[in-house]
């Protein structure tokens, strides 16, 4: 079957490097102690480089159990049992964030997919019982009346005072009023209404809350994980091609008459194949004539400008002794057993109504669509956005149509503990032997307690014939070096995970911990890596 390419495929990521003096206090990988001296930078290009500034050849950071999550909720007319059946899942996601093997000092905030259209709003921490006007809504199919299972089911709280737009935990302590615990708040917070814009903009949303976020959400140490719950395509565009879009984007529009959601599916996304049944569909920029048109002319913001913005978020926390790491998950239009077998379906529904409001039927719950119902519209910029930031190994993207949750929060937060001991380097980092074949990063890893035991170094892991091994009984935590973003090498232990290869690293550092073996709270890993170049240089530029 024909299949297009990704977007962001991966690209090997050839970097040219120069021996560099390394400090005494850090070990490198696998070297035998030995430095050499030389010029690492030439200065062609007129920038700094690291024979005028050493110190900006240096990366640190700290791997420490700190997360900041960002929900962003649809809240359009069809959402109101997608965010009952959230806000029920609620207490799977805190066990889990609160377990020993996650254990994360965490802070929660949530927007909505409209947040773009109601400017000043970002954030919202309030209870949906303070707000049971925004689980009504009335459109051309009808009156909606959600307040009993998008808000009153679960929450039972008629408000929730707190200092900061958002709710956390950490070291035992949250910012929650005496007498609530985290389950409840989120059961009251999570649920958003089905009151907003029936084009939903969930990256534009998530980008001005990332971006104008005067509240302090994003703290420098924690790692940004980021979760999307809509049941329809990504329709981030400027509010002037909005509004061109709704009077005079004609061509877009799947209905005779009117624009509808379906002008977000023709506007943004192109397929293959049909009638009826398509191999595979894509994100494309198209201009005000429908055709292909350069990302700068795109009536529909290209999904790059989110890669981007998460990418230069990463490069700015990092440049700052902060945590790069970022985690994206997605529940929206994708199958149920997606990905165990790996299919998307795109294909039109049999009521031809509802191919004109959408631009394409449901890929899952086929056959319960209605007008004003859509299961949900295969989610194709959210999930090729997604994928630019898939971690090794974990599944970040869900199926909106499942009846519970559950299972997908447990699966986020699993991932989140399992990010919690990665590290994606930002700049180039220095090879310690180039005497030798592969790359061994100069990097130290030293773990810190908060309970007063003293430092000690984290040691390489053992690479061996079935992958890698603890080096001794008694050492429980060990640190791999990943150098592989094209999976070039026959084995797998060294590669890079997608989103470490789409924040521009050449380096992925991975900690791991004996199974079974409790980890204080308060455990961190600092990492501290030379570099042939300043953060920001182009590997291929070394």
């Amino acid at each position: 079957m024909l299949r297009r390419a990704s977007p962001f495929a991966l690209v090997a990521l050839a970097c040219g490097r120069t021996p560099m003096d390394f400090p005494p206090h850090a070990g490198g990988g696998g070297g035998d102690g030995s430095s050499s001296t030389g010029p690492t930078v030439s200065d062609s290009s007129g920038q700094v480089t690291c024979i005028d500034a050493p110190e900006l050849c240096v990366a640190e950071l700290s791997l420490r159990r700190a997360v900041d999550i960002l929900f962003v909720i649809d809240n359009s007319g069809s959402m109101g049992s997608e965010q009952g059946a959230l806000a029920d899942s609620f207490g799977t996601f805190v066990q889990v964030l609160e377990s020993q093997q996650v254990g994360a000092n965490y802070r929660i905030g949530i927007t909505t997919t409209d947040n773009f259209y109601t400017p000043g709003g970002t954030l919202r921490a309030t209870s949906c019982r303070s707000r049971l006007d925004e689980f009504e809504s009335s459109s051309m199919f009808g009156d909606k009346d959600e307040r009993q299972r998008g808000c009153l089911d679960n929450c039972a709280l008629d408000s929730i005072p707190l200092a900061e737009p958002w709710v956390e935990k950490g070291n035992g302590q949250t910012n929650l009023p005496t007498g609530v615990d985290m389950t409840q708040a989120l059961q009251c917070i999570g649920p958003q209404g089905i009151s907003g814009d029936g084009f939903e903009a969930p990256l534009e949303s998530m980008r001005l809350a990332l971006l104008d976020d005067d509240s302090g959400f994003l703290r420098n140490d924690a790692i940004l994980a980021v979760i999307f719950v809509t049941d329809e395509i990504d329709c981030s565009m400027s509010l002037t091609n909005r509004d061109w879009l709704l009077y005079e984007g004609d061509v877009f529009w799947s209905s005779p008459d009117r624009p509808s959601s379906g002008s977000c599916w023709l506007a943004g996304v192109s397929c293959i194949g049909g009638p009826g049944v398509f191999e595979d569909c894509f994100s494309e920029n198209k201009g005000q004539d429908g055709l292909p048109t350069a990302p700068d002319a795109s009536v529909v913001y290209p999904v790059q400008r989110y890669v981007d913005t998460l990418t230069e978020l990463a490069a700015r926390k990092q440049a700052q002794g902060g945590q790069s790491e970022v985690l994206i998950a997605v529940l929206a239009g994708v199958p149920l057993d997606y990905p165990e077998t790996g299919v998307h379906l795109y294909a039109d529904s049999p009521d031809e109504e509802f191919n004109q409001e959408y631009g394409i039927g449901p890929s899952c719950n086929r056959g319960t669509e209605t007008l004003d119902d859509p299961p949900g519209i295969p989610s194709v910029r959210l999930r090729e956005f997604a994928e630019a930031f898939a971690s090794a190994g974990s599944r970040n993207i869900f199926s909106v149509c499942n009846d519970d949750y559950g299972v997908a929060l447990e699966g986020i937060a699993d991932a989140i503990g399992d990010v919690n001991t990665r590290a994606c380097v930002a700049g180039c980092v220095s090879d310690a032997r180039y005497d030798i074949p592969g790359m061994q990063a100069e990097c130290a890893l030293t773990e810190t307690f908060a309970d007063g035991t003293p430092d000690r170094a984290v040691v390489p892991c053992a690479i061996v014939d079935w992958g890698w091994d603890f080096p001794a009984p008694d050492v429980h935590a060990c640190y791999r070096v990943l150098t592989d973003p094209a999976f070039e090498t026959p084995e797998a232990t060294d590669d890079m995970s997608p989103q470490c290869v789409t924040l521009g690293s050449n380096v992925e550092l991975v900690v791991e911990r004996r199974e079974g073996v409790p980890v204080p709270a308060g455990t961190a890993v600092s990492v501290r890596c030379n570099l042939d170049a300043p953060i920001g240089y182009s590997c291929a530029d070394v």
